[in-house]
């Protein structure tokens, strides 16, 4: 027999309202007591009726989740990790996720993501891939709609979580500094995109605080894919020959990187060093292992639910912004240089 908020409340010891207002995010429950009735509901398998609470609190409780654009979406494995922690959660607090896809017409591609978003079918919305300039911050506040960016948001009046992107990326490439690389080429990420932006200027601390100069010739920019990678490394290969490292701003362009400079003659890591960013598990199968920059991939798909939550409950008036740290990971992708005067010159 399914479980009811009326077997919460006696096992609990607690009322029926106090159950019920727990599993709405009510800043009023304690958290202690919030924790005690999301454990039991997970142990009993408790799952609200969604009909009944929506006639109860005029409400859909559903959240919307506004998928990545292609060409990367959900191919990239950040994106399905990210996605199962986000499910999980959304259900513990008792929603359920109704994903949206980007198209190529309306504002900037987004005009499925706004169709959902004034469809009346959703609380509140969790955005992905925020942009320098991103309209769908303007739509979303007139439409009143509370809803949580996956990365940092330029207008400091929304709410988002993100990885530590600059830090990361800075202490990363300090590490390949450190063991004499000189020459460390980078593959961006669309220029437009925030996350791209920061981690790129964590590239160009690490080679300032090292009293290295930015060098244009040796960054490319790709779109986070594999292809994007791997024909970014072969734009920079085509012109510039003497790099003993390389910067790929994701594992997943990480991945085409490595194809790009093993299609050259290169060997990794005796010519040149690979590093990647995000973590994804993929990366320890790779041939070598990729060295990275992992994200807490699972803990932002639950901080991001937790936000939100908080933003729809009003528990929160002043948007809210997360910054989670990161976790250099070295493999075998990354070695000292063997020739100091730049490894692959020549080789393409």
């Amino acid at each position: 027999m399914r479980p009811t908020l009326q077997d919460m409340a006696s096992i609990l010891n607690l009322s029926k309202s106090t159950v019920s207002r727990a599993l709405a995010g009510d800043p009023r429950v304690a958290e202690v007591t919030r924790h005690r009735i999301l454990t039991l509901a997970q142990q009993i398998g408790y799952r609200p009726n969604p009909v009944a609470r929506g006639l109860a609190t005029r409400r859909t409780n559903t959240i919307g989740l506004a998928v990545p654009c292609g060409p990367r979406s959900f191919s990239d494995p950040f994106y399905l990790e990210f996605l199962g922690a986000v499910g999980d959660t959304a259900m513990k607090y008792g929603y359920s996720l109704l994903l949206s896809t980007a198209d190529s017409d309306g504002a900037g591609g987004y005009r499925s993501h706004m169709e959902l978003a004034d469809s009346a079918r959703i609380d509140g919305m969790i955005l992905t891939e925020p942009k320098v300039a991103d309209e769908r911050v303007r739509m979303l506040k007139e439409m009143d709609l509370p809803f949580v960016f996956l990365g940092v948001a330029q207008d400091p009046n929304v709410s988002w979580v993100s990885g530590d992107n600059r830090g990361g990326a800075a202490k990363a490439v300090t590490r390949l500094i450190e063991l004499g690389h000189m020459r460390i080429a980078c593959v961006t990420g669309p220029r437009d995109q925030t996350a791209s932006g920061a981690r790129f200027e964590g590239y160009c601390r690490a080679l300032a605080e090292a009293g290295m100069s930015l060098d244009r010739n040796i960054v490319a920019a790709g779109d986070f894919t594999q292809a994007g990678g791997y024909i970014a490394m072969r734009s920079i290969l085509e012109h510039e020959k003497d790099i003993s490292a390389v910067f790929a701003c994701n594992d997943v362009m990480a991945f085409g990187v490595m194809r790009a400079l093993r299609e050259a003659g290169l060997l990794i890591p005796n010519d040149v060093s690979v590093l990647g960013f995000d973590g994804i598990p993929l990366a320890r199968y790779m041939d070598p292992p990729l060295a990275t920059v992992r994200q807490p991939i699972l803990e932002l798909g639950t901080t991001v639910i937790e936000v939100l939550v908080e933003q729809m409950n009003g528990k929160s008036g002043c948007p809210i912004h997360r910054v989670l740290p990161v976790e250099f990971q070295p493999a075998c992708s990354i070695a000292p240089p063997e020739r100091a005067s730049g490894s692959v010159s020549g080789a393409v």
